[in-house]
């Protein structure tokens, strides 16, 4: 079994998620990340069991989430992870993408996988892992075959979209099979779900998660009016309530600026930047 490292540098990656995001995105070339994104890492670090993040198109928060699944990894190798997304495709390059951080990220050598473990993209282990009926990592589709897996994490990203938002009975069915997380989850108390998504309808699936004990934390691209505020309540992010910027002010102006954010407004519209950028529904 590969020996798991004990240096300063491991040491430090993992007292702090945002420290191997840090590295995560010079690895790949990108700019440090903004207060923003690390706000939505420390809601990944120490958030609750049952999670919920809504935050703007193009924040980055599935790559984020990526990086957390590894940290978790590096954190303690034992653990079962599993991605779910509405398709197996954006599933898979889900897990691809953390598969291939973890084979090309200096430092990460004793998580690769054996040559006698899973490896493929939809199902592969780390170094450390003991054998297990699960693998380390699994990837699936909202629709494919979730029973009989188990897991400490469920990552669910982007499960609703418009074709299985639609129709009410679409919404129906969706609501149904989230229902099934509670089986596969693991009855330990480091076991978590966590849901990444921006609304699609007017009658969401992530507006109904409060009811089902998740903590939903809302970044929106623009500062909310008091309307806006009254009518996230308590799912508005705390970091964007402390903001010192003027209502209508971008969120994230290091990632999207306000000529950038009036030139998306105008192509999705209103009611599509509504609810892609601002993460409402009400209109």
């Amino acid at each position: 079994m590969a020996n798991i490292p004990n240096t300063e540098f491991h040491r430090k990656i993992r007292s702090d998620f945002k420290v191997f995001l840090w590295y995560v995105h010079k690895y790949l070339g990108l700019p440090e990340p903004t207060p923003l994104q690390y706000d939505i890492a420390d809601f990944l670090q120490y958030g609750p069991k049952r999670s919920c993040i809504q935050a703007f198109r193009g924040v980055g928060k599935s790559h984020i989430t990526a990086a957390y699944v590894v940290w978790r990894l590096i954190c303690d190798p034992q653990t079962k992870i599993m991605v779910v997304s509405a398709s197996k495709d954006r599933a898979d390059a889900f897990s691809t993408f953390t598969q291939r951080l973890i084979w090309e990220m200096e430092g990460l050598e004793y998580l690769r996988p054996r040559p006698e473990q899973r490896q493929s993209k939809i199902s592969f282990d780390v170094g450390p892992a003991v054998a297990d009926q699960s693998p380390s990592v699994k990837s699936v589709g909202i629709t494919g075959q979730l029973t009989g897996s188990r897991a400490d994490l469920i990552v669910a990203d982007d499960i609703e979209v418009l074709n299985n938002a639609f129709t009410q009975s679409a919404r129906d069915k969706l609501s149904e099979s989230v229902k099934e997380f509670d089986a596969i989850l693991k009855p330990l108390s480091g076991s978590r779900v966590v849901f990444l998504g921006t609304p699609q309808t007017e009658d969401s699936l992530y507006s109904k998660l409060p009811d089902r004990g998740y903590k939903v934390q809302i970044w929106p691209a623009r500062m909310p009016n008091e309307k806006m505020r009254e009518m996230y309540g308590d799912t508005l992010a705390e970091y964007i309530k402390q903001l010192p910027y003027d209502e209508g002010q971008p969120t994230d102006p290091k990632r999207f600026d306000d000529a950038d954010l009036i030139e998306r407004e105008a192509s999705y519209g209103k009611a599509g930047f509504a609810m892609q950028f601002m993460l409402s529904t009400a209109l």
